[in-house]
């Protein structure tokens, strides 16, 4: 039998990088990259939110917030989908991640909402 692979939350020239599942270094190294890109967004989150509350903040400042909560998102969905597929087989649709979508779709709102900022 077959040990079942981890898709790590980084990429090796482009492509998917896999490890066994289990308690080794290199699982290790990705459960703290996932915790450090969840960190990572939350602290962008609250750092957007008080900015968003000055009344001072200037269109450049808030465009590089919202650039910060885009990739945010992205980094979320990503641990997310990576979480839900090293999950028990579920009753999900194949392919279908549904938050890890949702957050792909506010993620991509976001991009297009600063593209039109810029134009």
């Amino acid at each position: 039998m077959t040990q079942p692979m981890r898709r790590l939350p980084w990429t090796d020239d482009g492509r998917d990088a896999y490890t066994p599942q289990g308690n080794g270094v290199i699982n290790t190294i990705a459960d703290t990259m996932e915790a450090s890109m969840i960190t990572t967004a939350r602290d962008d989150a609250r750092r957007a939110r008080e900015l968003a509350d000055d009344p001072g903040a200037s269109r450049c400042e808030m465009r590089t917030a919202l650039r910060y909560l885009a990739h945010a998102v992205e980094d979320t969905a990503l641990v997310a989908d990576l979480r839900l597929e090293r999950l028990p087989e579920t009753n999900a649709p194949a392919g279908e991640i549904r938050w890890g979508n949702k957050a792909r779709e506010i993620g991509e709102a976001l991009r297009g909402a600063m593209r039109n900022e810029q134009h």
